[in-house]
């Protein structure tokens, strides 16, 4: 981990024109980095400063593994207050636990035929 003095923590707003808000996402698709980071190695380099280490941009299949398992934590925090309300007495709906229930299908749906699509 970073010390706190090595974390960046200050921006500096950049204005572009269309053409080259284009020309610096794809430069930075092709290099495998966010557009930040392409920019931030291009000042740094022009400063004579150091560069940092380089983290490579994630994959389309990583992007997707992270949103499934915010999809994921979500489901289950619903499950939970689904059986928090029932033991305390409560009644579920049906309907919202077969929304639930339809909801975690359809993720798990998605999960599969990506793995499918990948293998």
């Amino acid at each position: 981990m970073a010390s706190e003095s090595r974390k960046a923590t200050i921006t500096i707003g950049l204005r572009l024109t269309p053409i080259e808000h284009q020309l610096v996402l794809d430069a930075a698709s092709a290099a495998g980095v966010g557009p930040s980071t392409l920019a931030r190695e291009a000042v740094l380099a022009r400063a004579n400063a150091p560069l940092p280490p380089r983290r490579r941009k994630r994959d389309g299949l990583r992007v997707e593994v992270g949103r499934w398992a915010g999809e994921a934590a979500k489901l289950g925090n619903n499950l939970n207050q689904l059986a928090r309300h029932a033991n305390t007495g409560g009644r579920v709906d049906a309907a919202a636990l077969d929304a639930l229930q339809a909801e975690i299908r359809a993720l798990h749906e998605a999960v599969l035929t990506a793995a499918g699509s990948s293998g």
